[in-house]
């Protein structure tokens, strides 16, 4: 990761916190304090902040944008979950704490800017800082329930039903859907040739168009349907 000299800032630093909200005020505010000192790093879409194998150096959390982090593996690649403000990465977490590598992959989603401080700052201020143990704990349990949800969906749900709610996430406010057919195979978690068909099918009973590298909605009231847990 290149090192950029700026730094987050109390007012940013302010903001940030409150997005936490599963902490108390006085936990908020000694978070603000660690958040204040990070080195703030803007990262373009597509760009890749870490690789499996990579040494996991740093403690990061996501000011603007989101990343997406996922597995990739033989040319296929599973999506695990999407970091946003407010969100901590927790496979940075359990690496920094365990001392190991990188096992997945985390690519910026859009332009984003992410504060960072290195492995030994954070260790050191996870020692120290009960408001970031609980802020660790709260992170990997909220991530957890989520990795059961989603081992439910890939079980028991249909890959139509997970594509449309994949889609009403992603959607703009001008109703497209700026992704490729690979990008949405990984949300979904199935292949990108599952996703065309299914998009081809979609657009053939006319609830979206097609477009080169990206989905316009057309029909928001039936992916919505389609979307139920139920389908």
């Amino acid at each position: 990761m290149t090192v950029d000299s700026s730094r987050v800032g109390a007012d940013s630093a302010r903001t940030l916190s409150k997005l936490f909200t599963s902490l108390d005020q006085k936990d908020r505010h000694e978070l603000a304090g660690l958040f204040a000192l990070m080195h703030v790093r803007p990262v373009q879409r597509g760009e890749i902040l870490f690789r499996p194998g990579v040494s996991c150096d740093r403690f990061a959390v996501v000011i603007e944008g989101a990343i997406g982090v996922s597995l990739v593996h033989a040319g296929r690649e599973k999506m695990l979950y999407r970091v946003e403000p407010g969100q901590l990465c927790v496979h940075t977490l359990t690496n920094l704490l365990n001392d190991q590598d990188y096992q997945a992959q985390a690519t910026a989603e859009m332009d984003s800017r992410i504060g960072w401080m290195d492995a030994g700052t954070f260790r050191t201020a996870y020692r120290e800082s009960n408001a970031l143990q609980r802020l660790v704990v709260a992170s990997l349990s909220e991530r957890c329930f989520h990795f059961v949800r989603d081992i439910h969906d890939l079980c028991f749900r249909s890959v139509s039903s997970r594509l449309s709610e994949t889609l009403l996430e992603l959607v703009g406010h001008d109703a497209i859907v700026h992704r490729s057919h690979a990008e949405l195979a990984a949300a979904v978690g199935t292949s990108r040739e599952v996703i065309s068909r299914q998009l081809t099918a979609m657009a053939n009973d006319h609830l979206l168009e097609v477009r080169r590298g990206a989905v316009r909605i057309v029909d928001f009231e039936t992916l919505l349907r389609l979307s139920s847990p139920s389908k």
